[in-house]
């Protein structure tokens, strides 16, 4: 059930999100732009304590919710995950891995010291809202743009103005090399390894991993019901189960709720820890 609740309202976020960096009408911004306002690292920038708060509470309660229904990048890595499954055929494919603390610890000090420095470019690349925008806007745009136009040339006909022509063009071309890069490296890494962008690359899904770690609802196993089985490790995009210890590593956890459904022997559940 809570799987189901979280596809539904990461389907709805993304969708949302997506069409407010597609929409050039300004409508889609005045319904739905408050998705954009509980970015974690927009509302940072912009000093909105209020939302950095309220989203750090969240984790502090449930975990890296913003990470699996929010942040638009991470949704789309399910998504890339979960064509990859149905590819080969199967959904157990994952392993437990120690977390990479060199690489990961290493960015996000990077990043620190980037947004304090006022490094605006590198801040850019690395924030995932920021990524998931070029992404769209350079790789998407240009095919929504076309389709625009289409449905303006036959409403032209039809004598309706239901639609307007709009111009496609190339924004520059560094943005679009460096969204075709981006676009590459997180499918590759999410169709072979999950969730491995989030929990070693992107900087905020660390910095929300120093909450996480503390959350007061998480996935529990219980040691006496469980089988060893594996199932659960194998399902773990985020690769932060450790079966034969019994373990979770919860910094890395981003409640997509996977265990929680492939466990047969209710061993695995998410509650008050």
């Amino acid at each position: 059930m809570l799987r189901k609740i979280r596809i539904t309202l990461a389907t709805l976020f993304l969708l949302g999100l997506t069409l407010l960096f597609l929409d050039f009408t300004g409508t889609a911004h005045h319904w739905l732009g408050w998705m954009a306002k509980i970015q974690f690292l927009p509302a940072l920038m912009a000093v909105n304590l209020v939302t950095v708060a309220a989203l750090i509470l969240i984790t502090l309660l449930f975990g890296r919710i913003y990470c699996s229904v929010i942040c638009p990048l991470g949704v789309m890595q399910d998504i890339i995950s979960w064509l990859s499954a149905r590819r080969k055929k199967h959904r157990a494919r994952f392993s437990y891995s120690k977390e990479v603390k060199w690489l990961r610890y290493g960015v996000w000090v990077l990043f620190v010291i980037a947004l304090a420095a006022g490094i605006q470019a590198l801040v850019a690349l690395l924030a995932p809202y920021s990524a998931y925008g070029r992404i769209v806007q350079n790789l998407f745009s240009p095919l929504y743009l076309w389709v625009n136009n289409f449905l303006a040339w036959l409403s032209e006909r039809a004598s309706s103005y239901a639609f307007y022509p709009k111009e496609v063009w190339l924004r520059s071309l560094p943005t679009f090399i460096i969204a075709a890069v981006t676009a590459a490296a997180v499918f590759i890494l999410a169709w072979k390894h999950g969730r491995t962008y989030c929990n070693t690359i992107c900087p905020v899904g660390t910095t929300l991993s120093f909450f996480s770690r503390f959350a007061m609802f998480r996935p529990v196993i219980d040691s006496d019901k469980c089988k060893n089985c594996h199932m659960c490790e194998r399902r773990c995009k985020a690769s932060c189960i450790d079966i034969s210890g019994h373990k979770i590593d919860y910094s890395r956890c981003v409640d997509c709720f996977d265990c929680l459904d492939s466990c047969k022997f209710g061993a695995m559940h998410y509650r008050f820890a």
